[in-house]
């Protein structure tokens, strides 16, 4: 009998450990979320577009996914609670769980910081209608409200690549449907809006892992579409890209390669949207997808991990980096 408890306590032991431990993401991949089966699941394939492989299968919609920096789990957005909420689950699609214990809410637009330690995202205010930007750990404790809207929504957010900074979108400050970009600095708590002029209506912004520039979607009136255009943090070396984006409320359609050489942008096709990557010096563009609709979520290199790289991904080469620092 004492044998057999010392056999079941094993068990449960060895069960809670995997049931918590994660395998990471050996390879470079594209995670993103699609439509081909009925509703929206998470997937990923490889960045030329090929092995596109199904990681959900839930009768909700799951869509918004975004991979830890480390490669071992993908945050996503599901209504298989009743609303929209966070979700957490292994880069293996295993392990499905909401990330917050507390009461259901509405959150969305969801964003991990560089050390994969904290998530960004927005929830919606019951009383007041309005979205506004929180920070929390990874497991969903030590919420914290990062900015104060009354009359303006705050969607979008998006860690810089040093974890100073998020930036984000105020929806509705200026007049009805414009939109900002606006920095804040997680030390100061000072914030500065993206000035480029008076056409207020940009979103989507995305930082490059590489550079301090910003691409974001802007609508102009001179353009009469919506187009992809890159930016020095400062405001500066404004450079188009690729015109004809259309935008769909909910649903990421831009995100930077780990190199931050390529840009990845979902454009309708058909009256169903296909995802593209474009190399953003040669503008040479690239078709992923083909099936359904598809929306971008984020695209993973374990060679680019931005802290504590984890030894069975180095390479020799990086290994030999580090000696020799």
């Amino acid at each position: 009998m004492k044998l057999l408890c010392i056999f079941c306590l094993c068990c449960l032991s060895l069960g809670l450990v995997s049931s918590v431990s994660a395998k990471p993401l050996t390879t470079e991949k594209i995670i993103f979320a699609s439509n081909r089966n009925g509703n929206s699941e998470i997937y990923m394939m490889n960045p030329d577009g090929s092995e596109q492989v199904r990681l959900t299968n839930h009768r909700a919609d799951d869509f918004s996914p975004v991979c830890s920096p480390t490669g071992e789990e993908i945050l996503f957005v599901s209504d298989r609670g009743g609303e929209r909420d966070l979700y957490i689950m292994r880069a293996d699609g295993h392990g499905e769980r909401p990330v917050f214990r507390t009461a259901p809410a509405y959150r969305d637009d969801p964003a991990w910081s560089p050390d994969g330690k904290k998530i960004a995202y927005i929830q919606l205010n019951r009383e007041t209608k309005r979205t506004t930007v929180y920070t929390a750990k990874a497991d969903g404790t030590s919420v914290n409200r990062i900015v104060e809207m009354e009359k303006a929504d705050g969607e979008e957010p998006i860690w810089s690549p040093d974890g100073t900074e998020i930036a984000y979108v105020v929806r509705d400050e200026i007049r009805w449907a414009s939109r900002q970009i606006r920095f804040i600095n997680l030390k100061t708590d000072k914030q500065e809006t993206l000035q480029l002029d008076g056409h207020q209506r940009m979103f989507q912004p995305a930082w490059s892992p590489t550079h301090n520039k910003i691409a974001f979607v802007w609508r102009r009136p001179e353009l009469a579409q919506q187009s992809i255009f890159i930016v020095n943090r400062d405001g500066s070396g404004l450079q188009r890209i690729v015109d004809a984006i259309v935008v769909v409320p909910g649903r990421t359609v831009l995100t930077w390669s780990p190199s931050g050489d390529e840009l990845l942008y979902s454009q309708s096709v058909g009256g169903k949207f296909q995802i593209f990557k474009i190399n953003v010096v040669t503008l040479e563009i690239t078709q992923l997808t083909h099936d359904g609709s598809n929306y971008i979520g984020n695209w993973f290199d374990p060679l680019a991990l931005p802290v504590s790289p984890q030894p069975q991904l180095l390479t020799t080469t990086w290994g030999e980096i580090k000696s020799s620092d």
